[in-house]
């Protein structure tokens, strides 16, 4: 898409760090400890419209520039991700056609809240916020199927150097208007939402749940000491 001639670093993690490309996992938990699922899908959809506006996105550079660095990280742990044998994880729900039809809108299967072991209640809207509604059935049942998806429809290189462009146009009066690039936005907006919302999935079902039960069965033991 941006370049014929294969590189040799294209394929490499080039912002992960030594630890992060032994434990990807863990590029994806912190993603998420920075922006929630609903925040990061608002920042991308803003950055995407501001890329076919002459005018400058009202977002602040250093804002767009951290989600930017941030978001280039999660591509890279997920092509990592993709190359693994990911078939036990507990991301992945298993059904089987004797079983019962599964309740997707189950908030155990989309998201955590550690805050409601302080008693506070959680509103509904914020339950659908927290729904990834970009991915299909299986998808969500399985989100590591949104990986391979993602890096056939652009390589890891040709990702970065989108992210690279879109960033630039996000952040002057260039917009995908003015450029020769072949540029599929509905495409490119689809995968990068799916790819949001599938590492949203296996942090929360992998991390996050566990944490979650923890901190409410800590806190139903000292509700019985008292």
């Amino acid at each position: 898409m941006y370049f014929t001639t294969p590189r040799a670093w294209d394929n490499l993690p080039l912002r992960l760090t030594t630890e992060e490309i032994r434990d990807p996992h863990e590029v994806i938990h912190e993603y998420y400890s920075a922006h929630d699922m609903p925040r990061a899908r608002q920042i991308l959809n803003k950055w995407l419209c501001s890329t076919s506006k002459e005018k400058p996105g009202k977002q602040s550079a250093s804002g767009l520039q951290f989600f930017y660095e941030r978001t280039e990280s999660l591509i890279e742990a997920a092509f990592l991700v993709e190359q693994l044998d990911n078939s036990g994880r507990k991301a992945i729900i298993m059904q089987n056609e004797d079983d019962e039809e599964i309740d997707l809108m189950n908030p155990r299967l989309f998201c955590a809240w550690i805050r409601q072991s302080k008693g506070e209640g959680v509103a509904y809207r914020e339950i659908w916020d927290n729904f990834p509604r970009s991915l299909s059935y299986k998808e969500f049942l399985n989100p590591y199927l949104v990986f391979e998806k993602f890096f056939l429809f652009l390589t890891l290189g040709e990702w970065r150097e989108l992210l690279r462009e879109l960033f630039s146009m996000g952040l002057s009066c260039r917009t995908f208007f003015d450029e020769t690039l072949d540029f599929d936005m509905l495409g490119i907006k689809k995968h990068l939402e799916k790819l949001i919302e599938a590492c949203h999935l296996i942090d929360v079902r992998e991390r996050r749940q566990a944490f979650y039960d923890k901190v409410m069965s800590e806190a139903d033991e000292k509700k019985g000491e008292a």
